[in-house]
């Protein structure tokens, strides 16, 4: 993100293997602790090693490791505060279940190794997770404030805990931060919610209470759902409002036009965004970032201007970059060497803007953002001169150098992997592996061997390879390793795997195609991916079986040339059948048999240039019908058509009927599938209710008689494994009417771009609007999602042809809760009408 690095001025880097955390940093301002009143950092690893230090920034590295203590015990976060009238600093030490208040005495002239002497130790009842320190309520004094793993502030000062509050609605701790000018503690919990709590309420509401301290519990005084989990939580005081103007401005209660204004404002950083927001609860704006988001910290603006005046962001990413912000728009960058796992920003040695940045294993720097400061004042006088003329001997020498250099070095091809596919020939009756989803014997089974050659200089490793294939064709080996693959032309390795179809499968396979995808990393260490797509042949997916006259479903196409024998058109298919059985067939008629036994016949009529295919169900056509079209198109092209194009004509209209009695079926099936579903969540609350209730007897000393719920129990439990049962058949059914339904949407597509010649690209479109893919999910179902995209196509097409869109076309989704698919139909049927008046039929 940015060429600047960040200059290290001072340095030091823990060699024990010890960790460090976000609460692992504390900074002492200049104090009157020392003599020389530079500024002291702290740090605590969790293995509970505390070190100060006193850094130095001309170089001087006397001195600089002023403390180092080993307390025995894990450290959670470490803190300054003042608790003693016109007293020195403590530190503050959080330990999983108590807190230590260290005084800290360093090295005098005498010699004497600093240390730290323990002032005061507060025994917490529960797991602590974080703490903040301030005068709460207007106190003279520091007092602290911890927040446990189950959502309980605990109030103490320096000798005891003075109450606890339990938090509303809290599950997971989550960042705690105090702001000292409002009196109010802000929080996020689990369900994403921003909390806002004021202290004088939370003590005068316990005080009411009780005078002994107990557990009490109360609501936030506002709350705000952000949507994400809080990282870091600031309060920042501005003398003007940041500015939404590069970010999304929201107003929450404030008429058009008018602006929030606040002295005090509340960032909150999460991994992927920035929320703004005033102390009462009112977003500001939020930021969306392309970036991961790790640390943030303010910056105050050194600029005096009333309209510059603000705070400037500092973002720390997962790559190690440090981005300032100003008004949401990136100003500076730079990178560091480690990514920081707490910074802080103060002065050193009357310089502002430095940087203290702390990393997991310990390493400590103190940097400047990007360039090394200027040791002394620059001007221009009129005895310096620039001699623009030597410039530009310069700027030409680099160029030359650096095209010398280019020449000089070997350009190598791009790292790329060429793929080549050959399919075997299709056999029957095999038995598969017991690892391949569970099935012992498959109706098809072919082989796929997958050539990859390495078309670059240099040799790849780590390529895999992964075959996908529509259902429901499976694959036994989807996904393989290659560890090394050579370059060069003859250094090509081969791979295989067997596709099979399951014996006991009904449905009609999704599609024809097959996908190959190699994935690979480049020597400089970037992903590539090849992909190559494989048509499977109709001799994986039918056979030629003799002519079967029962037919209720039949599609008659005609073409402007004079159709060719059925014999010469399925050639490759008779050869392979006269192998292994002999099937009477003629030159006008041929039947196709699925395997799953659906018969698809083909008769062709010479004088009248027809095609006609039946067959008891339709879903079945559009595969061999899809099959006839392309072998006809690559049979009449190049030379053997001069005078003109190949063209289809389809008679009969567009079987909508058809394609609406499969939706109809798949929307029952998925609303009895949850009917179901919800029958088994009711029986499992009644399960687990008995079983409570069993539990809670059992711990009765004097318990009665248990047999009507032991009795009660079982009969639970064999209607809970009756229902399992009955929603796997559902399961099953929902599947198998999806698969119905996206062989009939390939269907109708192929009949509608035959009926109303459509090219691909409009095809294209189509297809993307009518999917041919059929989940299962219950929060958005094919229906839904058809209704919506075929309004936005509407929408697309109305825009470019009148510029205005129309009333109807605005959809409301609530009208399909329910299952309704009324609105779907009548938006695919007005579809078809659009096309059909766009090419001038009737």
């Amino acid at each position: 993100m940015s060429l600047l690095r960040t200059q290290e001025r001072w340095g030091v880097t823990c060699e024990h293997r010890e960790e460090f955390e976000r609460g692992s940093l504390a900074i002492l301002g200049p104090t009157r602790q020392l003599h020389d009143s530079s500024t002291i950092v702290f740090t605590a690893s969790t293995a509970g090693i505390v070190r100060a230090y006193s850094p130095e920034l001309d170089g001087c590295e006397e001195h600089e490791l002023l403390v180092e203590t080993d307390l025995k015990c894990p450290v959670l976060q470490i803190e300054i505060g003042r608790f003693v009238d016109f007293g020195k600093s403590s530190l503050v030490v959080l330990h999983s279940h108590k807190i230590g208040i260290f005084g800290f005495h360093f090295q005098d002239s005498s010699g004497s190794s600093g240390h730290l002497s323990l002032q005061h130790e507060i025994s917490i009842g529960s797991k602590a997770c974080s703490m903040v320190i301030g005068r709460f309520g207007g106190a003279k004094l520091d007092k602290i404030c911890v927040l446990s793993i189950d959502g309980e502030l605990l109030f103490l000062d320096q000798h005891d805990c003075i109450f606890r509050w339990q938090l509303d609605g809290f599950l997971l701790p989550g960042p705690l931060t105090y702001c000292p000018r409002s009196d109010l503690f802000f929080t996020c919990n689990s369900s994403f919610d921003l909390q806002c709590y004021d202290y004088q309420s939370i003590a005068a509401a316990h005080q009411a209470k009780s005078a002994i301290p107990v557990k009490s519990r109360s609501a936030p005084n506002w709350k705000l759902c952000i949507g994400e989990a809080a990282l870091q939580i600031l309060t920042v005081e501005t003398s003007s409002p940041l500015s939404g103007r590069h970010g999304h401005f929201v107003q929450s209660s404030s008429k058009p036009g008018s602006t929030i204004s606040s002295d005090i404002q509340i960032v909150l950083l999460s991994s992927q965004s920035l929320f703004v927001l005033s102390t009462d609860g009112q977003l500001i704006f939020h930021q969306r970032f392309n970036f991961t988001a790790v640390l943030c910290n303010a910056v105050l603006s050194p600029s005096t201007k009333i309209e510059d005046s603000g705070v400037n962001l500092l973002i720390v990413d997962t790559s190690g970059c440090l981005m300032i912000y100003r008004n949401m728009q990136m100003v500076w960058a730079s990178r560091c060497d480690e990514i920081p796992v707490a910074l802080s920003i103060v002065p050193f040695r009357n310089v502002d803007g430095h940087v203290i940045l702390l990393s997991k294993n310990g390493a400590l720097c103190i940097n400047n953002l990007g360039t090394e400061p200027a040791n002394r004042n620059f001007g221009v006088s009129g005895e310096n001169l620039l001699d623009y003329g030597e410039m530009q001997h310069e700027i030409n020498e680099i160029t030359t150098s650096k095209r010398a250099s280019n020449a000089g070095q070997k350009v190598n091809s791009a790292a790329m992997i060429k793929i080549e596919v050959q399919i075997g020939e299709s056999s029957h009756m095999n038995h598969l592996s017991s690892t391949t989803k569970n099935h012992n014997e498959a109706s098809r089974r072919t082989e796929l061997r997958v050539f990859v050659t390495a078309t670059g200089s240099e040799s790849l490793q780590n390529i895999t390879v992964m075959i996908r294939t529509p259902a429901p064709v499976i694959c036994q080996g989807n996904c393989i390793s290659i560890p090394l693959l050579p370059c060069g032309k003859d250094a090509t390795i081969m791979v295989s795997t067997v596709i099979c179809i399951p014996r006991d499968c009904t449905v009609i396979p999704t599609s024809s195609k097959a996908s190959v995808i190699a994935s690979y990393p480049t020597p400089s260490g970037e992903q590539y991916v090849a992909a190559y797509e494989v048509h499977l042949p109709l001799s994986f997916f039918c056979d030629i079986v003799p002519p079967e006259k029962n037919a209720s479903h039949k599609v008659t196409l005609e073409m402007n040339y004079p159709p060719p024998r059925l014999r010469d058109l399925f050639e490759d298919l008779l050869l392979r059948t006269s192998k292994e059985t002999d099937v009477a067939t003629t030159s006008d008629v041929m039947s196709f048999r699925h395997h799953n036994g659906d018969n698809v016949t083909v008769v062709v009529s010479k004088n009248a240039g027809r095609f006609r295919l039946q067959s008891a169900r339709y879903e079945p056509i559009w595969l061999v019908l899809s099959e006839v079209v392309k072998r006809l198109q690559s049979r009449y092209t190049g030379d053997l058509v001069q005078n003109a194009a190949l063209r289809f004509v389809l008679h009969g209209q567009l079987p909508l009927q058809d394609l609406f009695a499969s939706l109809d079926a798949q929307e029952k099936a998925r609303v009895e599938y949850s009917a179901q579903d919800s029958f088994l969540g009711c029986r499992a609350r009644q399960l687990r209710a008995a079983q409570k209730r069993l539990l809670y007897r059992y711990n009765e000393k004097c318990p009665s008689c248990l047999f009507y719920l032991d009795d009660y129990i079982e009969k639970t439990c064999s209607r809970v494994m009756t229902t399992v049962a009955q929603i796997e058949c559902r399961h099953s059914a929902l599947i198998d009417a999806g698969y119905s339904l996206a062989a009939a949407t390939n269907y109708f597509l192929l009949l509608m771009k035959l009926r109303l010649n459509m090219n691909e690209a409009e095809m294209r479109i189509v297809r993307g609007h009518i999917p041919i893919h059929i989940g299962t999910s219950e929060e958005q179902t094919w229906n839904e999602w058809t209704c919506v995209a075929v309004m936005m196509l509407f929408k697309s097409l109305r825009k470019s042809a009148s510029g205005k869109l129309s009333g109807w076309q605005h959809f409301d989704r609530t009208q399909m809760i329910g299952g309704n698919i009324i609105q779907t139909k009548k938006q695919i049927a007005l579809l078809v009408d659009r096309f059909r008046r766009n090419t001038g039929e009737e």
